[in-house]
């Protein structure tokens, strides 16, 4: 087959769970003998339009575009004409015989139409939450969990945060009780534009022929926001194991706790040390992997200065992941936001290695009594207490049994997916 996929961004410029969710798909479907394209996006200043280039020997279509051009931005933010044409023009190019949708951000849902419009077998995979809300996290423009508008301006003073779109005092300063009716009565095109957003991606994404859920709580959450149930199906991602089995190593003085993730506020990590804080005479080791910037950064790395306990290394190589989870004792995940199936839960679990994490998002469904611990999301008094147990009642370089998916495994998944989806 003739398969091609898009996505909202690729290597070599990007690098990230969905690109490599994206790319593992890629190197399957080559490997099983298939003629592989991708479409993606890059932000650039002109010269807008299709650049050819190739990653690892695909073919990649960039779209080259800025949305700050764009006639009706809010509006193109997740309805683009202009990136429909030429997704257009790249289906009559290279014929595919079905196409995957990893991401539409940034192609917008007019991408997604164009191929269904060619009369070309699409399938959908969620791999965020994006399609119901325009930051894609489902965190507010404060950073709190949202799960999805429950009126049609609702929206609007996150995508103003996050876009600038629908500026004025009002919109960024005014209580949500107010705003709401006066958004109704005296909002302009942009408002009128955001409005619209949800009744017109889930509309596009009904049209795939397959919507692929990666977590029973994120199809029950677009159930919650109005997508068919019945058009929903659940295959969540599988794991790259190469170098996760490397052996453990001899009992470490204090057990290892260990984080992995950039610094971000949705990823929770100043929960973290806080907890850490609250307990001066839990003995452990807090070894943290990630990098970041700006105040959010600065933040944790003080509240990281003042424990002795909490060891920043930065970030490592991909093909270390197997030693540094051989080394670890608990992962941790004081996640903020609606997790969706992560990589480094999947990859502790497989490695045997217990994790602690947020109650919250699909994480719930992974961690168990017999795979480790869960807190509350934000709530440093449970996390210490959550802490606190598991220092307690881990095995030293003991392992938990978790069946975790294989990539290989995922990849027949879905080449079966699209020789059935292909044939009708």
């Amino acid at each position: 087959m003739r398969l091609l996929y898009l996505v909202h961004q690729y290597f070599p410029r990007h690098v990230g769970g969905t690109e490599v969710y994206t790319r593992s798909l890629v190197r399957r479907a080559r490997a099983a003998g298939h003629d592989v394209e991708v479409i993606t996006y890059h932000e650039a200043e002109s010269d807008f339009g299709v650049h050819r280039t190739q990653h690892e020997g695909v073919p990649l279509a960039e779209v080259h575009y800025n949305l700050s051009t764009a006639p009706d931005p809010a509006r193109f933010e997740y309805d683009n004409p202009f990136i429909a044409g030429l997704v257009r023009g790249e289906i009559a190019r290279f014929r595919p015989d079905l196409v995957h949708v990893m991401h539409a951000m940034k192609l917008s849902v007019a991408a997604l139409d164009a191929c269904v419009d060619a009369g070309v077998p699409t399938v959908v995979t969620l791999c965020d939450f994006w399609f119901v809300c325009p930051r894609h996290t489902l965190l507010t423009w404060d950073d709190r969990p949202c799960r999805g508008p429950r009126h049609a301006t609702q929206c609007v003073r996150c995508v103003n945060r996050l876009h600038g779109f629908a500026g004025g005092p009002a919109v960024r300063w005014w209580p949500e009780a107010l705003l709401h009716p006066w958004l109704r009565a005296f909002g302009g095109r942009d408002v009128r534009a955001i409005a619209a957003r949800l009744p017109r991606t889930l509309g596009s994404l009904a049209r795939a022929r397959r919507v692929i859920a990666l977590s029973r709580f994120q199809r029950d959450l677009f159930v919650e926001n109005g997508f068919p149930a019945d058009r929903l199906e659940v295959i969540d991602h599988g794991l790259e194991v190469d170098g996760l089995d490397a052996p453990r190593g001899a009992q470490p003085a204090r057990p290892r706790f260990v984080f992995i993730g950039s610094f971000a506020r949705h990823k929770g990590l100043h929960v973290l040390l806080a907890a850490l804080a609250r307990e001066p005479a839990l003995d452990v080791e807090c070894r943290v992997y990630g990098d970041g910037g700006g105040a959010y950064a600065r933040d944790v790395r003080t509240l990281a200065a003042a424990d002795p306990r909490v060891r920043l290394l930065g970030r490592f190589p991909p093909q270390e992941q197997g030693r540094i989870l051989a080394e670890a004792e608990v992962v941790v995940v004081p996640a903020l936001w609606y997790e969706n199936n992560p990589l480094v839960v999947k990859a502790a679990l497989r490695a045997g290695v217990p994790v602690l994490a947020s109650r919250i998002g699909c994480l719930p469904e992974w961690i168990t009594p017999s795979t480790g611990w869960l807190a509350e999301p934000g709530d440093v008094a449970s996390w210490s207490a959550a802490l606190a147990r598991a220092r307690a009642e881990f095995a030293p370089l003991g392992r938990v049994s978790a069946a975790v998916k294989t990539m290989d495994e995922n990849g027949r998944e879905m080449l079966d997916v699209y020789a059935r989806v292909a044939h009708g």
